[in-house]
């Protein structure tokens, strides 16, 4: 009997203990979800885990949750957002402005030597002493022959097919992807006609004949706008400068006695769009006006060795440069315009005016 109570009293004392422990459980149970719950409500979460450790709840003030882990960190700040959505400008797509370089050689753009037209080329060769076409063909082969069999040329003609490779047209549009219209900015005033450099030759047609004309002749002394295309992009580009520089010194038919002139060069060094573009003549004869077909110059060849001098080193972008009477570059541009440098424009192309082209 008395073991039968024993046993009894036992039974009873573990029901109650198990009963507690129950009851704690259940109570820490509720504690952790009354305490998750006052968590996500009043404050911030960081759970840290560890191999060797426990879990622990930390609270602390703000709205940062940060999960720390051994193999990783995650972090997630609400507030950092609501002010990122504040301080976003208005407007889609907005971009911050970035602080621009000038352009590689310091504002400075062209070549150093002065240009001279193949006929004026031809000229100086002919006083110079005629030769028979016997001795220019056999001096034209030697100088080819020199040329393959020349260690150096053949590296540096190498290096230049990489450099082509590297820099093709899907290279160029990714650069625009991540620099955007702008790759370096452009000065704040001319620059002075001892420091410039003269713009280069480049051999086209013309629009408005269909003949060859050059550049050098066309700008020869005239104070010159010239903008330079060779894409669609680059056209709305090149527009942003032309139209206000039109408006203050418009071009009419058959009118040269003008000092101040555009000039139009439409570069195409693919070869496949060059064909496109020969077909395409006419149709750009009617989307051009009809007073700016005798400066409009079509050029299908490649210009890679003049892209370096004139800091032409993306072929989407349209391009401008102001050119005095004396073929050198003053001012120079890329991208579409500011206000500022639309008004340094005007203003250049106002005092070469007063100055008479210099």
């Amino acid at each position: 009997m008395s073991f039968v109570t024993g046993t009894t009293t036992a039974a009873r004392t573990l029901l109650r203990s198990s009963s507690t422990a129950a009851t704690q459980i259940h109570t820490r149970h509720v504690a952790s979800a009354c305490t998750a719950a006052q968590i996500r409500r009043t404050g911030a979460v960081s759970v840290r885990r560890s191999a060797t450790t426990t879990p622990a709840v930390v609270v602390s003030s703000g709205s940062r949750y940060s999960f720390t882990t051994s193999a990783r960190q995650f972090q997630e700040d609400h507030s950092n957002k609501a002010s990122d959505k504040d301080d976003k400008p208005e407007g889609a797509g907005a971009v911050a402005t970035r602080d621009l370089p000038l352009s590689p050689y310091g504002g400075r753009f062209g070549v150093p030597e002065q240009p001279m037209s193949t006929k004026s080329i031809a000229q100086a060769q002919a006083n110079n002493g005629k030769r028979s076409p016997f001795s220019k063909a056999k001096d034209g082969v030697k100088n080819k022959v020199n040329d393959w069999t020349d260690e150096k040329k053949n590296l540096e003609k190498r290096k230049e097919l990489l450099h082509d490779f590297q820099s093709g047209y899907f290279a160029e549009f990714s650069e625009l992807s991540k620099t955007g219209s702008k790759l370096w900015k452009a000065t704040p005033s001319m620059i002075n006609p001892d420091k410039a450099l003269y713009m280069p030759n480049i051999i086209g047609t013309s629009l408005k004949t269909s003949e060859p004309v050059e550049l050098v002749d066309l700008l020869r002394g005239k104070i010159s706008l010239v903008a330079i295309s060779g894409t669609r992009f680059g056209e709305e580009h090149i527009e942003s400068y032309m139209t206000p520089f039109l408006k203050r010194w418009p071009m009419t038919v058959g009118n040269n006695s003008s000092k101040v002139q555009l000039v139009e060069l439409n570069i195409q060094e693919n070869p496949l769009k060059a064909g496109l573009v020969r077909m395409m003549v006419p149709f750009v004869k009617k989307t051009i006006p009809e007073e700016r077909h005798a400066n409009y110059v079509l050029h299908y060849k490649s210009i890679k060795h003049l892209k370096d001098p004139l800091s032409m080193q993306n072929s989407y972008l349209g391009y401008v440069f102001l050119v005095d009477s004396n073929c050198k570059i003053r001012w120079g541009a890329h991208g579409p315009a500011s206000e500022t440098e639309v008004k340094t424009l005007l203003e250049s192309v106002q005092k070469l005016s007063e100055r008479g082209g210099r």
